[in-house]
């Protein structure tokens, strides 16, 4: 008998077992993946704390577009492990939010159970424009209104030859981008200049360093899900005066 008759004769015997057999269709997670943070100020420290307001979280599950009802979810922040059990409603799970400390935007997993009892999961994020979150009391204010947002510190005075830290405690979701300024100008290296993460030293007053400096957190994400990402900055400026 001819190859070709052989493999006719052993794809005929398996074909039905291949139309019979139960195809394996993936369930995927769906929900709201990412929603926006909106902080109610630009300035938080250890005696005031910041606070945004936060849209819900949610997820489900579905099969070939069609919902599938859960029957159990909780969603974990990536940043700590800490878990946080959802509510459920008509099928799905959510996560309800509110007002809440900026520092819960972030990466979350969302984990749900099908009435199979199999567990499904997929990601989402909670994205926060820059603030400024400083580790001790400081004279600082917001401009009203101000787009981007814009914060002024109080005048500093320093003496010649003296070490002066100006801080810029950037915090956001994404990781913030920070860049320093001076009189308009980015500020360049110099022998008498280092940073501390984002914070600028100037190592030893001279007349040259008196001027306004402006540190600007920048970050960028989209406004909906699957859009161009938008670029979100915070100004903060700082009167330096050597005396």
């Amino acid at each position: 008998m001819r190859m070709s008759n052989l493999l006719l004769i052993l794809l005929c015997s398996i074909l039905p077992v291949l139309l019979t057999a139960e195809m394996v269709i993936p369930i995927n997670v769906i929900g709201n993946l990412a929603v926006i943070a909106t902080p109610e100020s630009h300035i938080g420290n250890p005696n005031k704390t910041l606070y945004a307001d936060i849209p819900n979280l949610w997820c489900g599950a579905q099969k070939l577009g069609e919902h599938l009802d859960v029957e159990y979810g909780e969603f974990t922040r990536l940043s700590d492990g800490k878990v946080f059990p959802g509510t459920l409603n008509q099928g799905k799970v959510y996560l309800e939010i509110g007002k809440a400390n900026v520092r819960v935007a972030g990466r979350y997993r969302c984990e749900v159970r099908t009435l199979d009892k199999q567990i499904h999961s997929g990601n989402l994020i909670i994205y926060l424009p820059p603030v400024l979150d400083f580790p001790s009391a400081v004279r600082v204010s917001e401009v009203l209104n101000a787009r981007p947002p814009h914060v002024i510190g109080a005048e500093r005075k320093g003496l010649h030859g003296e070490r002066m830290v100006l801080e810029c405690p950037m915090l956001g979701n994404p990781e913030p981008m920070v860049r320093w300024d001076k009189d308009g100008e980015p500020l360049g290296n110099s022998e008498n200049i280092e940073y501390d993460g984002n914070n600028l030293i100037l190592k030893e007053l001279a007349e040259e360093h008196a001027g306004k400096y402006r540190c600007t957190g920048d970050n960028s994400f989209p406004l909906f899900v699957d859009g161009p990402s938008i670029p979100h900055q915070l100004y903060f400026d700082q009167d330096i005066k050597v005396v």
